[in-house]
């Protein structure tokens, strides 16, 4: 669209969302004025004549006890004229719409030819059966391309439909909880919904959905119109007010907020999919092919050959690299176990077959008729991989289909042993069991992951809204929901988020979820701030106030001990590890902690004798030796502190602050070149780590510290004078 079209819209939209009628007819007339034979204007000149009756009663001083029902009217009828008016402009000036409009043919789909053609087609389905084999398997292909005809075309002409009428909705929520219609047919229609209604609000179309997901008995039909009224919500016009009587009513029922918050977890996941095909790139793959027993070369896969000497030398070698492989695959298991989408890195790259230029195609129930692979089912024949795929495989329909065409390509050209083993079912490695693919959560995540596939795949899914973006996948923090028992189960998502690590998901929950006398609200805020927001001091006044709630919670003044520290407040950090030193003597990493504050506080006398202590439990540990050079540095103790110095940066743990705080030993024992040169190693760590630019001075860094270095008489010049040997060089 062009952007002043979008913004008449916008303006338009907006105005109609307060219910300023007049205001928003003004608007109306002016856009279809200058848009002139876009849509018929019939509807636009009834509601001004209306509009214009209601004005000149009100004038005339009539009282009308009607009158806020009659403006309500005017208002959703005048919705309903700018949504057609919308859609019309989006179908000659959007990719998407423009498409799906070409596709759908102008066709005129009357509800008795939908009907016919949807029943009649089980019908001719069930009479096959009594053909002769031959004839049947013809007729079979030609009954299923012609439905299958009809499908896409019906599909295409869902999404760039007009608003409906209440004969509609009644008409499709009938057709879609009937016996007599293919489960298929109705998952494909419920998917043309979702995507009309989710780009252009219409009150009957979700009435529709939010019903069959009340109704059904089938489960796959429950969960397909359950995700389809949620991703509904991403439509922002819900101005007809029995929108929101629907969706109280539907949350009335304890199940539904049990699935809705299911949902929203399995949500999550589908937004952690790139963080997680990264890990497995990164992480997983990587071992699974080291440890393989396969050399992988531009010129094909061969067994590498077998060492005869490694049974000798190395007699447990073949059982610790199984182990590994084994490992690998358990953790990719693991993920997926928990709900993580595996897949989606393999098979986002077999979305470029023809057989996903047809739009309903990516919404599609997996079933081996399908016309459009009819060819590759044709050279999988005498194979089961199909029917294990359909009845095993832990894929989404999308990615049934992917594989599907994927392997009819290879197939010809595989080895024969190759192709034997593609007729067991240990050929797909992990199954699923019946039990799992019948429930709900199996059902609902292989759903997601088709519509995950088409939002991120599709190459026009940047015209459409979309339901897994930064505004819209937060679902249970829309409006709607609050007061409701769906806000209940925050905290449980907050620390779900958490565990998971979406940040986005816990900083939007967060602005939901804040209560100040709820202990896990504080500690769910201070953990946000310090550890995502990078906010110690807003992190240092959430866990403070829940430290005067709750001050045996140990976790918790973890948390605010580090939160001081970050902010400076060392003596504030030292009391609250003293206080978990205390009550946990034995534990070294708090002891260490609480030596580290205590240093940073200049509190040198209290904190060497528990140094010293960790250095006798812990004689190699780096970090012991690091916390006890500083701090005998600060006891003016130098020899001793450069002796820590020189055997920490003669490890292997040396880090780069290291040779700067070694650098000030070797200054206060007045070793002039050891500082210079040691500094020198700081500032070129810092480059190439990032930390600093080629032409940055350590003038910064050598100045945070001039209390410290003043402390060891040090003055001033000589100050100035290091900080230029050191940039000089």
């Amino acid at each position: 669209m062009e952007n002043k079209d979008l913004e008449q819209f916008d303006d338009i939209f907006d105005s109609l969302s307060d219910h300023a009628l007049g205001l928003s007819l003004r608007q109306v007339r002016l856009f279809v004025n200058e848009h002139p034979n876009m849509i018929s204007n019939e509807a636009l000149e009834d509601i001004e004549h209306d509009y214009a009756l209601m004005l000149g009663y009100m004038r005339r001083g009539y009282i009308d006890p009607q009158r806020e029902s009659v403006y309500d009217n005017l208002v959703n009828r005048l919705y309903n004229f700018v949504s057609n008016l919308n859609m019309a402009y989006k179908i000659r000036n959007v990719s998407f719409f423009m498409e799906a409009a070409r596709k759908s043919g102008n066709y005129t789909f009357t509800h008795e030819r939908v009907r016919s053609e949807l029943e009649n087609f089980v019908t001719d389905q069930a009479m096959l059966s009594l053909e002769p084999i031959e004839e049947m398997k013809k007729k079979s292909r030609k009954l299923y391309e012609e439905h299958n005809r009809f499908m896409q075309i019906l599909f295409c002409s869902m999404i760039v439909s007009s608003q409906w009428n209440e004969g509609d909705a009644d008409f499709y929520e009938n057709l879609l909880l009937s016996p007599l219609v293919d489960t298929i047919d109705i998952q494909l229609i419920i998917s043309a919904l979702t995507l009309a209604v989710m780009n252009n609000m219409d009150i009957n179309k979700f009435t529709v959905l939010i019903n069959v997901y009340r109704k059904a008995d089938i489960e796959k039909i429950r969960q397909k119109a359950l995700i389809g009224w949620v991703f509904s919500l991403s439509a922002e016009m819900r101005i007809h007010a029995k929108f929101e009587e629907l969706v109280v009513s539907t949350l009335e029922d304890p199940k539904v907020i049990k699935e809705l918050v299911e949902l929203q977890k399995q949500i999550i996941f589908c937004t952690n999919t790139e963080q997680d095909s990264e890990k497995i790139q990164k992480d997983i793959i990587p071992d699974l092919i080291k440890h393989n027993n396969l050399n992988i070369t531009r010129n094909g896969i061969s067994e590498k050959e077998e060492d005869p000497m490694q049974d000798v030398f190395d007699p447990v070698a073949d059982d610790r690299e199984m182990e590994k492989v084994e490992e690998g695959f358990q953790k990719m298991m693991n993920m997926q176990k928990e709900g993580s989408d595996i897949y989606f890195g393999g098979f986002s790259q077999m979305k470029r077959f023809p057989f996903f230029y047809n739009l309903a195609n990516w919404f599609c129930p997996f079933y081996p008729e399908h016309p459009e692979i009819a060819g590759a089912m044709d050279k999988l024949e005498g194979t089961s991989l199909v029917e294990n795929i359909l009845e095993n495989g832990p894929f989404c329909d999308s990615d049934k289909y992917s594989f599907t065409l994927a392997i009819s390509s290879i197939i010809s050209r595989l080895p024969k042993d190759m192709r034997e083993m593609l007729n067991t079912t240990e050929a797909l490695g992990v199954t699923v069991g019946k039990d799992e693919q019948c429930s709900p959560t199996y059902i609902r995540r292989m759903i997601l992951q088709d519509m995950y596939r088409f939002f991120r795949l599709y190459n026009h899914h940047k015209d459409l809204e979309d339901p897994f973006n930064i505004t819209n996948f937060m679902f249970v923090t829309d409006v709607l929901f609050e007061d409701t028992e769906l806000y209940k189960v925050l905290p449980e998502l907050c620390y779900f988020a958490l565990k998971h690590k979406n940040k986005d998901a816990l900083a939007i929950l967060m602005t939901k979820y804040y209560d100040e006398n709820d202990p896990k609200s504080l500690y769910l805020h201070g953990y946000y701030e310090l550890n995502y927001n990078k906010d110690s001091y807003s992190a240092v006044r959430y866990l403070g106030m829940l430290n005067d709630i709750e001050p045996e919670n140990k976790k918790a003044l973890s948390l605010l001990a580090r939160a001081y520290f970050e902010c400076g407040e060392y003596e504030d950090a030292a009391e609250c590890y003293e206080e978990l030193y205390e009550d946990d003597q034995e534990n070294n990493s708090i002891a260490l902690n609480y030596c580290v504050a205590m240093a940073k506080a200049e509190m040198y006398d209290d904190a060497i004798n528990l140094i010293y202590k960790l250095s006798l439990d812990m004689p190699e540990s780096v970090n012991v030796m690091r916390v006890l050079a500083w701090t005998l540095m600060g006891l003016n103790r130098i020899e001793q502190a450069e002796k820590e110095y020189k055997r920490l940066l003669n490890s292997d743990e040396v880090e780069t602050g290291d040779w700067l705080n070694a650098g000030y030993s070797a200054w206060f024992m007045g070793n002039i070149n050891d500082a210079v040169e040691r500094f020198k190693r700081f500032m070129a760590l810092s480059k190439e780590n990032g930390i600093k630019k080629e032409n940055d001075s350590i003038a910064d860094d050598i100045l945070d510290d001039y209390d410290f270095i003043s402390d060891h008489e040090i003055s001033a010049t000589d100050v100035q004078l290091m900080i230029d040997m050191v940039d000089s060089e």
